[in-house]
């Protein structure tokens, strides 16, 4: 098997550093093994220390090749963090030969690019929503139609500066090189959105350690995200603090016994804090769900507020896809329907080549950066996806030759 057949999608994110190494064949993706580590370096999404986190991705890629037996070169990466924006702009072009062809199309996105981006901010994805053919809306894909004038309605995705640097850098220190790099709810969506959603209209939610990661998609098509920074690291901050307890026992009660609502619980369930005696020390199970709701109930929220802004109520009638580590929490999808007023469900990686080590909504990013990697192994594969997921070779090609040039200095 040609080493180019190896894909490798590596999740870097606040809580958790997740390498997954693929094989791509005919048939589809093949797993072969996974390294997972706890994370450093990183808050909310954001590198803060560029050591502890590429001494953690290392330790992540260690693990995935002695599970897999292969070593590592690149790896598709996934990003998130509150300082990614997305924007609404359009772009027009005359049709001088009357018949729109592929370069008339690259004109017009161009055009839409062309908008004040702040010097602290890079385009990082510009991704078709339709295309305006004449005044007619609605049209996926213009090419060979007559007209004499075309719109392309995008979305412009920007990022900080920094941030993709930052990230390939860490990567580069770890010892491999970036193949790609993907906005993390575009990849998990891939992964976790069925057919149907993206096609009749459903909204994406990766709540994650640091962030919650919100897109929303119909038509087949991307149509707009928000990320907020709040994810379940707060939830694990206030257990910490009310109940009086370390961090890292807070986030092992959080996972274990964790509840977004009283009603799962008998209000006598005891639970025990591991302290510095044998026996530890009781309490009841409900103190800490009074701890978790409201703060689960305020990032409800304000994911609400988000999907108004998206119009997500008139556009999304299949739904929420919850996904990411806080959609385990019991309760959680419950309170969701509640808060949301909109049907939600638990999404993770699903399909044959998903064995039980992944299938569970953790994994939704590294799964979905693969896939992401298996069909921009093609060349002829990467004006697909652009299409929907935004593909941004060119773009980070220009980055990883500045993190070299900046290491040769």
């Amino acid at each position: 098997m040609k080493e180019g057949n190896y894909i490798v999608g590596l999740d870097v994110g606040t809580t958790k550093i997740c390498t997954l190494v693929t094989r791509a064949d005919a048939e589809g993706m093949e797993i072969l093994g996974v390294g997972t580590t706890q994370s450093q370096g990183l808050r909310k999404g954001m590198i803060v220390d560029m050591e502890g986190a590429s001494e953690a991705i290392r330790e992540s890629l260690q693990k995935a090749e002695e599970s897999s037996g292969i070593e590592i070169k690149n790896v598709y990466a996934g990003i998130s963090n509150g300082h990614i924006k997305s924007n609404a702009r359009s772009g027009a072009v005359g049709i001088t030969s009357g018949i729109v062809r592929q370069s008339d199309i690259d004109r017009a996105m161009e055009s839409a690019r062309s908008v004040y981006v702040p010097l602290d901010k890079e385009v990082m994805h510009i991704i078709p929503v339709e295309y305006v053919v004449d005044g007619e809306c609605k049209i996926n894909n213009p090419v060979g139609m007559r007209a004499m004038r075309l719109e392309a309605n995008v979305q412009v995705i920007t990022v900080g500066s920094n941030a993709v640097h930052n990230l390939a850098r860490c990567c580069e220190m770890a010892g491999v090189m970036v193949a790609g790099v993907q906005l993390s709810p575009l990849v998990s969506a891939m992964a976790v959105l069925r057919e149907d959603e993206k096609q009749y209209g459903a909204i994406l939610i990766d709540i994650g350690g640091g962030t919650a990661d919100i897109a929303m998609f119909k038509n087949d098509n991307f149509l707009s995200t928000a990320i907020i920074d709040v994810g379940g690291n707060q939830f694990t901050n206030d257990i910490a603090v009310g109940l009086r307890i370390p961090v890292e026992e807070a986030e092992r009660l959080k996972k274990a016994y964790g509840m977004a609502m009283h009603s799962y619980a008998s209000d006598s369930d005891e639970i025990t804090i591991s302290g510095s005696n044998k026996e530890g020390r009781k309490i009841l199970r409900s103190l800490m769900t009074d701890v978790i709701m409201p703060r689960a109930d305020e990032l409800l929220r304000l994911i609400r507020e988000e999907i108004r802004n998206m119009s997500g109520y008139e556009m999304a009638p299949c739904g929420v896809v919850l996904t990411g580590g806080v959609s385990q929490l019991r309760g959680f999808v419950t309170l969701a329907q509640q808060v949301l007023s909109m049907p939600v469900r638990v999404g993770m990686p699903e399909g044959k080549a998903i064995i039980d080590k992944i299938k569970s909504p953790i994994y939704s990013t590294s799964v979905g950066l693969a896939m992401y990697g298996q069909k921009n192994q093609n060349e002829s594969s990467i004006d697909v996806i652009s299409g929907e997921f935004g593909s941004m070779k060119k773009w980070l090609k220009e980055v990883v030759v500045k993190v070299f040039r900046s290491n040769r200095n």
